[in-house]
């Protein structure tokens, strides 16, 4: 597969924010399996509709998490706490996905859709800036957070460089904190 541009350009909140996501603006509970009445495992598996700030960059088949900011920190997420995993079975429109496999409830602020799949390659460019982005593989992303791993200057690019055939890089890692308004190209490649 070549490379696959995410959402075009974005804009940067001003706060912490998925390189690979879009905010969830609804509250959402899935359904029950109409059989078992549960949505335990060995249920069949629902389809939910979330109502996101915009399905751009979405296609259906795509792993996704969702959960609250907090749900994205490696090593300090809670045991129960971790995102809710499904798979996008549609993209009605522009602010609706369908997505199977849901196991909880969402709120319908604080909390992320964020693609969830492996990558070869990941590239994120500054592309308008007035200051300095930071990339970083947790949702505590700042410029004094110890998860940065990248500093992006007005017109850098990052990127991380294929390794082979393998795919090293979970999207879902990939989080972006610089100043409202600045704007960021994201893309993946992936095997």
């Amino acid at each position: 597969m070549g490379i696959r541009p995410f959402a075009g350009p974005q804009t940067v909140t001003g706060a912490a924010q998925p390189v690979f996501g879009t905010a969830l603006t609804a509250a959402v509970t899935p359904p029950p399996d109409e059989f078992s009445g549960k949505l335990t495992p060995g249920s069949n598996e629902t389809q939910t509709t979330l109502i996101v700030t915009s399905t751009k960059g979405f296609i259906t088949g795509d792993r996704v998490a969702v959960g609250p900011t907090a749900a994205f920190n490696p090593g300090l997420v809670a045991t129960g706490s971790i995102p809710d995993q499904g798979t996008v079975k549609k993209i009605v429109d522009a602010t609706h996905l369908i997505v199977q496999g849901l196991k909880n409830s969402h709120a319908a602020t604080g909390e992320w859709v964020v693609l969830n799949e492996a990558a070869g390659d990941v590239r994120i460019r500054s592309a308008t800036a007035a200051g300095t982005m930071y990339i970083g593989n947790a949702s505590t992303v700042s410029a004094t957070d110890a998860s940065v791993f990248e500093v992006l200057n007005p017109g850098n690019l990052f990127d991380t460089a294929p390794i082979g055939s393998t795919q090293p890089w979970q999207l879902s890692t990939f989080w972006l904190f610089g100043a409202a308004a600045d704007t960021f190209v994201a893309a993946f490649s992936q095997v």
